[in-house]
């Protein structure tokens, strides 16, 4: 079923159905929802994660912003995207090269400029990525997760320590010995 935005008021999306029934939903919802698409656009266009770009270092989006730049020029041939000023240069130019070709030309270029060792499947898979989430995507997320106390410990094991030393609380405070059942021969 196709809707039309006829208006935006904070993050409430107005929608005409074809019946000329109105209905209004959060933009959140709309954008999460696996069916939405925007017709006529030149190219899908993500949804923003809401300031969640901004809370990541300086180095990793200065780095998206970089990797921004390629795709779209993978894409339209123009770093600053379709529509913006600028020459079109040959090895991406869309009527003489497909994709796959734009993609390798693009590995490669950016192996000489040492970003390291880049491939195509690498230029592939953040084009895709800014497709889905936009600069988001583009993100090294390692420098977006949050640490934890725990580190990488199963779970398992950190609420079975919890528990050991929540019982234990305010005994004195012993040896390590003392978490173990008595039962159980020293380690």
């Amino acid at each position: 079923m196709t809707w039309q935005v006829v208006a935006l008021s904070g993050q409430d999306v107005h929608l005409v159905g074809p019946d000329g029934g109105g209905e209004a939903v959060l933009a959140g919802h709309l954008f999460a929802d696996p069916g939405f698409t925007v017709i006529g656009a030149e190219m899908p266009q993500a949804a923003p994660r809401w300031g969640l770009f901004e809370t990541a270092p300086a180095a990793a989006r200065e780095k998206a912003l970089a990797w921004q730049r390629h795709v779209r020029e993978v894409e339209c041939g123009l770093a600053d995207g379709p529509g913006s000023e600028g020459v079109v240069r040959p090895q991406y130019d869309a009527e003489r090269h497909t994709l796959a070709e734009r993609e390798q030309a693009k590995a490669e270029e950016l192996t000489a400029l040492g970003f390291g060792r880049v491939s195509r499947t690498t230029v592939q898979r953040m084009r895709l990525a800014y497709r889905k989430q936009g600069l988001w995507g583009l993100l090294d997320h390692r420098t977006t997760r949050a640490s934890s106390p725990t580190g990488r410990a199963d779970e398992r094991v950190v609420a079975a320590v919890r528990e050991a030393l929540r019982r234990r609380r305010g005994r004195s405070k012993g040896t390590i010995n003392g978490l173990f059942p008595p039962d159980q021969p020293d380690p």
